[in-house]
């Protein structure tokens, strides 16, 4: 089951499989982040402020989070780009990677939206947000 789900997630396919993460030794806070993460849909992206502005702290903060995802790529951080939509970082394999993910999960969504998260609303953008700038 896990694999499988991993290869869904690489192929940039929408997946129901609940994965059950050993985040009891992470702080309060990137559990927070994670949850957020989690919560981005496949064909969307959001920024590291989105994330914060719900869950608190800076945009750096949630960077730094992120930076530490030990469960790439099944918490996506792959979806969390800079505020102007430029990539930002990605440690699991570089930026050529995070875009080769994205590129998988475009799935012509034209709108962005909201999803409830920690008790607020996280803002998504779609992937062709990102592709587009990029181009």
């Amino acid at each position: 089951m896990v694999l499988e789900a991993l290869r869904a997630i690489y192929d940039g396919k929408d997946t129901d499989a609940t994965l059950t993460l050993a985040t009891s030794r992470l702080t309060a806070y990137t559990n927070c982040v994670i949850q957020a993460t989690l919560a981005v849909p496949v064909g969307y992206v959001t920024t590291y402020g989105a994330i914060a502005a719900v869950v608190g702290g800076g945009p750096r903060a949630v960077g730094n989070a992120m930076a530490c995802n030990l469960f790439a790529p099944a918490v996506p951080c792959h979806r969390v780009v800079k505020s102007d939509f430029s990539l930002g970082g990605y440690g699991l394999g570089g930026l050529k990677v995070k875009l080769d993910f994205l590129k998988r999960e475009k799935r012509g969504y034209t709108e962005p939206k909201t999803v409830a998260v920690c008790g607020g609303q996280l803002r998504v953008f779609p992937v062709e947000t990102i592709l587009a700038k990029i181009a």
